[in-house]
This record gives C-alpha cells, sequence and structure tokens, in this order.
C-alpha cells in the first residue's frame, strides 16, 4: 500500500514538474513572440498615405504630413474644423488676434520667412471673406434689404449701389493689384517688393472684414440697425481706413521712410479714391452685363 502511494505521488510530481515547465516555456514565448512583433512593427518600413515615401517616425520626412491618418469620421471632422479655427499654429484667431495687437510685427514676420505659426493670406482672405458675406445675408433676413442711398457719397447709379450690396464684397478681390501698387510706390519700395506689397495688402484688407463682421453682430444682430444705410456704410469705412493708417504705422516706423506722416495719410487718400472708383466701374460693368443676359 506505501509502495502504491510512493509511486501516485512520485507520478504526480512528476505531472506537476511537467506542467510547470510548459508553463515556463509558455511564458518565454509569449515573452519572445511580444518582443518579436514590438521589434518588428517598430522597425518595419512604413509608407506615407500621401506621397508614398517610406516613414520610420511620427511624420513624412517628405511631405510632413502625419503617419497615424485615420479614416475620416464626424469626430475627426468635427476636431479639424475647430483646430483650424483655434490652434495656435496657422489659426485663424491667431493670425486675427497678431494682425490686431501687432499688425507691423506679423506682416514683418511672414515677409521675412516665419510662416508656419500664421494662416496663408490667401486662406484667411476667403475664410473671412465667406464670413462676412453670411453675417451680411443673415442680418438682412432679420433687418430687410432697406438700402438707404445719398448723393454725392454712395455711386451715382442706384443700380450700381444695389449691385456692390450684393456682390461688392467679392468686387474688392479686383482693387488688390491697384492697392497694393499704390502701396508699393508710395510707401514700401525698396523695403518691400511688389508682391511682397501685394500679400500685406491682402492680410490688411482681410482684417477689414472681421471689423465689418463686428459691426453686422453689433449693429445688425443685436440693436436692428439697417446695415444697408450709407451712415452704417460710411462707418466701416472709417474703421478700415484707421485701421490702415495703423497698420502702415505699425510696419513701417521703423524703416527709416522719409516723411512717413504725410505720406501715409497721401497713400490712404490716393487708395480710398482708386478704390471707390474701382469699385463704381467694376458694380455699373455688372449691372450692364446682368442686362445683357437678360
Amino acid at each position: 500500500m506505501r509502495k502504491q502511494l510512493s509511486a501516485n505521488r512520485r507520478q504526480y510530481d512528476f505531472m506537476r514538474s511537467l506542467a510547470n515547465n510548459h508553463l515556463i516555456t509558455f511564458r518565454l514565448f509569449s515573452l519572445f513572440l511580444t518582443f518579436s512583433l514590438t521589434f518588428t512593427f517598430a522597425f518595419m518600413k512604413k509608407h506615407c498615405l500621401n506621397c508614398g515615401h517610406p516613414v520610420h517616425e511620427n511624420f513624412c520626412s517628405n511631405c510632413g504630413q502625419a503617419v497615424g491618418v485615420q479614416k475620416i469620421t464626424w469626430k475627426s471632422f468635427s476636431e479639424e474644423f475647430i483646430h483650424t479655427f483655434t490652434h495656435g499654429e496657422k489659426s485663424i484667431l491667431g493670425t486675427t488676434g497678431m494682425l490686431f495687437r501687432h499688425p507691423g510685427k506679423m506682416l514683418d514676420e511672414y515677409i521675412k520667412g516665419k510662416r508656419k505659426k500664421y494662416h496663408s493670406p490667401i486662406g484667411y482672405f476667403l475664410i473671412l471673406l465667406a464670413l462676412s458675406v453670411i453675417f451680411q445675408r443673415i442680418v438682412i433676413s432679420k433687418v430687410g434689404f432697406h438700402p438707404v442711398f445719398r448723393e454725392g457719397v454712395t455711386f451715382d447709379n442706384i443700380e450700381s449701389v444695389e449691385a456692390f450690396i450684393k456682390h461688392g464684397t467679392w468686387l474688392y478681390i479686383f482693387t488688390f493689384p491697384f492697392s497694393a501698387a499704390i502701396f508699393y510706390f508710395l510707401l514700401t519700395r525698396p523695403t518691400y517688393s511688389y508682391i511682397e506689397s501685394l500679400v500685406i495688402t491682402i492680410y490688411a484688407f482681410s482684417f477689414t472684414y472681421v471689423l465689418f463682421i463686428l459691426c453686422y453682430i453689433i449693429g445688425g444682430l443685436i440693436f436692428s440697425m439697417n446695415i444697408l444705410h450709407w451712415k452704417f456704410y460710411l462707418f466701416q469705412i472709417t474703421l478700415a481706413l484707421v485701421y490702415t493708417t495703423w497698420t502702415c504705422y505699425d510696419l513701417l516706423k521703423n524703416k527709416k521712410k522719409k516723411i512717413l506722416w504725410l505720406r501715409i495719410p497721401l497713400y490712404i487718400f490716393i487708395n480710398t479714391i482708386v478704390v471707390l472708383q474701382l469699385l463704381e466701374f467694376l458694380s455699373n460693368v455688372w449691372v450692364s452685363v446682368e442686362k445683357h443676359l437678360s
């Protein structure tokens, strides 16, 4: 009986030892497999989904796109939309804040090559242009379309005034090359080239849309004012001229420009006349084209 119990005991110990050995072997194999897969995925050659360039880091060294690009979802789309307006790097709010507080510093840095933290001039202009049109249409739908003209202040042709109210926001685009030329010849040369002066002009004018949007919100949505009254438009233009004057001074105050106190008002005066004449001409053209097409 004792011999039988001893044999069973030895068999039990053997099986237990065998099981422990298998468990140790399984654990070692699992550890080896985990390490192998981690090593393989860490050093295997990946390719950028944008340009196909081999990548080993979090960003592609060829085009700069992040490696972990995921499928577009409502969450990712919403995050990207909010990121565009609020993130410090290339954000709408960041660029707008600098154009408000230190326009000269911001514009000079962009021209000299510090462009990563600022929104591009074309994209910045188009976004603010779209927002300005949206808010204008919202206010008009609330208050109504009731333009009030004044001879000598607005355009002579009433049809042109109505065309400008409807399409003037877009017509400003055609005035940029002329404004930039006046800006270049009167103020910025030889410090900045013509194309650099054009970029400065686009940025400065884009910020005036921020002022226009604030006017629409405060005057139109809050106080229900008629934003199509000539006095309201004159107030908007005055704000734009004040900001343009401040931007010119802040940009050129340390550039050793002679008689800057005279050249800035001269630029503002000439540019205002040229732009208004161009806008009236373009509005008349728009009316003529609409009549011809109808």
